[in-house]
């Protein structure tokens, strides 16, 4: 695997977390106010699929995505991301100078 195949996967693996349980919060949304007699309403599904929390969602998500980090050197790619989805052809990890089309270095963690 090289490392623009791991940051795509990285970058397909937020995207499913981000995405996902907001649109199942959508979707309970959608039920209640469809079905209110057989699905309770809460507050707390309102509070999270409003525009306020989408605006929460997305931040969170773009700070993940800007914060990525290198698996080589460890620092963080930054907006070398923005320009590898965005048309734009970056070769290389800024800090270490590490072209993205080598072979990725992750290191497994090994659980206790």
């Amino acid at each position: 695997m090289t490392i623009r195949e791991y940051i795509r996967r990285r970058f397909r693996a937020l995207v499913l977390i981000f995405a996902v349980p907001y649109a199942a919060l959508q979707l309970d949304r959608f039920a209640m106010l469809r079905w209110p007699t057989v699905i309770t309403p809460k507050p707390w599904v309102f509070a999270l699929t409003g525009l306020p929390a989408f605006w929460v969602f997305l931040a969170w998500f773009a700070i993940r995505v800007v914060t990525m980090p290198c698996p080589r050197c460890k620092r963080l790619l930054g907006g070398a991301l923005a320009t590898i989805w965005g048309g734009g052809k970056v070769n290389r990890c800024p800090h270490c100078r590490v072209g993205l089309d080598e072979p990725a270095v992750i290191p497994r963690i090994v659980g206790n």
